[in-house]
């Protein structure tokens, strides 16, 4: 990830605004702000947490950079898994394990919420019968 060309990858990145189209970085920062870390939705099911955000930023856009059909993803849904912590010892946000159980990237909001309905009613499955391995 780090490379001797991060820097530049880091600057040819291409970003998108909530819809999709494309933005300069400082606009993109500016969303980012307004958006509340730009999260769409979030649940808790028992010990696992659903979250779903808008990234501005599309990860495959390098490999898809010449393809004009190409749609930018820039939603996610993530799950994790919360630590135990027996003591109470750990801060509310240290509490989260941040290697992630599901995800899966979208282009719309629409899109984004809806697999955030599949992926919170996937848990609540989880937490019924057991979490298979993915």
């Amino acid at each position: 990830m780090f490379g001797p060309d991060f820097f530049e990858r880091l600057s040819q990145r291409t970003y998108y605004d909530l819809d999709g189209n494309p933005i300069t970085q400082d606009q993109w920062s500016v969303l980012r702000l307004g958006a509340g870390s730009g999260h769409v939705a979030r649940d808790v099911v028992g010990f696992y947490h659903v979250s779903t955000v808008w990234t501005g930023v599309d990860p495959a856009a390098p490999v898809h950079a010449d393809d004009p059909h190409h749609t930018p993803m820039i939603y996610e849904t993530m799950v994790f898994v919360e630590r135990l912590d027996p003591d109470g010892v750990l801060a509310p946000d240290d509490r989260l394990d941040c290697t992630e159980q599901y995800a899966e990237l979208y282009a719309t909001r629409e899109d984004a919420l809806a697999g955030h309905r599949r992926a919170t009613a996937m848990v609540r499955d989880w937490m019924v019968n057991g979490r298979p391995e993915l």
